[in-house]
């Protein structure tokens, strides 16, 4: 799947908050403190202990490694929330490829997404193989604790290591479906839950063709609470062009935000899709839209997306590869985004 396909989707997202340094009419409805709530939502999960949780993927000696069942799962049903940038539709296509991989490991008839090798264990970093490893302490009866550490910029575990908190995943999966129950805590003496979120999925097919998923639950930075539910439906995957449904909403108690994400991929081959898109902002009983499509072929790109503000239309995003326009419904010039598509 292109590539490029990233920098045009954050250019969409990028637009609405250029937006708000501009004087237009129908306005953006308090821009300022949409780009700001858009940030505090985002904000919750960037915690240290939901950052080293996240980094649990890539960890050498992980029982959560993205090439594992659960870990693959996890990466695929990632709660994260959009932030001021290009997330979180910019990354469908690596979510969509990450469903591929955690349906791999699954099987119609469902035997857990835990391998019952490691259920009751706790895994510790060992600084001698800079790696995790089985440790002294037992884990929960069904399923497994992944002690969790500070991280540097690029998610490694930082030596000497210093415990932030651990990670419980417990496989809660019954004869139809595979659940993963997820709780993150950090190390203080009484742990406050920073994480607690339910996967459920299910395949159909060998080798397995569609998957279907949720996630619900809720990501807390121990002050604001970010309750979440998601919805995957992937089909085709055992060809070039598969196809997949996303969506999402989130809801911030304080101040009272709701994002919510529709996405759909629709692949006619390897090279072919088209992105189908609708992501809203709701705050102060004000919604801001970004809707439409992006479609993708060899060596091109068609955008034609649409923001929508309480009033009507907003801007409209419209163009190819060669060239792309962002106008106001009166047709004047809103952002001028030629240099966001160098190098896409």
């Amino acid at each position: 799947m292109p590539t490029h396909r990233r920098s045009w989707l954050g250019l969409a997202a990028a637009t609405i908050l250029a937006a708000c340094s501009e004087s237009t009419s129908p306005p953006l409805p308090d821009s300022q403190g949409l780009n700001s709530d858009l940030q505090t939502v985002s904000a919750v999960f960037q915690t240290d202990v939901f950052k080293s949780f996240g980094a649990i993927g890539t960890a050498p000696g992980s029982p959560a490694a993205t090439t594992t069942p659960p870990g693959a799962l996890l990466r695929a049903t990632s709660p994260l929330a959009p932030s001021s940038a290009n997330q979180p539709y910019a990354a469908t296509p690596q979510r969509l490829q990450a469903l591929r991989v955690a349906a791999s490991g699954m099987t119609a008839a469902t035997t857990g997404v835990i391998p019952p090798a490691v259920w009751g264990k706790t895994y510790v970093w060992d600084v001698a193989t800079h790696q995790y490893v089985v440790g002294p302490d037992p884990g929960p009866a069904n399923g497994v604790r992944i002690i969790l550490y500070q991280v540097d910029a690029f998610g490694q575990v930082i030596e000497p290591p210093v415990q932030v908190g651990h990670v419980d995943l417990l496989d809660e999966s019954d004869a139809n479906t595979s659940k993963l129950h997820v709780i993150v805590q950090d190390a203080s003496p009484s742990p406050v839950t920073y994480a607690d979120y339910t996967i459920s999925a299910t395949v159909v097919g060998s080798p397995v063709s569609e998957f279907t998923g949720t996630a619900s639950g809720y990501v807390s930075d121990g002050t604001r609470t970010v309750t979440f539910s998601a919805s995957f439906h992937a089909t085709q995957l055992d060809t070039l062009a598969p196809d997949l449904q996303l969506d999402v909403t989130w809801d911030l108690d304080n101040p009272p935000v709701s994002v919510t994400l529709h996405v759909t991929i629709t692949t006619s081959d390897a090279d072919h899709a088209t992105i189908a898109i609708n992501l809203s902002v709701t705050r102060g009983g004000a919604t801001v839209a970004l809707s439409g499509t992006v479609t993708i072929g060899p060596g091109t790109v068609t955008a034609d997306l649409t923001i929508t503000v309480p009033e009507g239309t907003f801007a409209r995003i419209t163009g190819t590869n060669e060239g792309i326009t962002i106008r106001h419904p009166n047709g004047s010039d809103l952002f001028h985004p030629a240099e966001h598509l160098m190098g896409g």
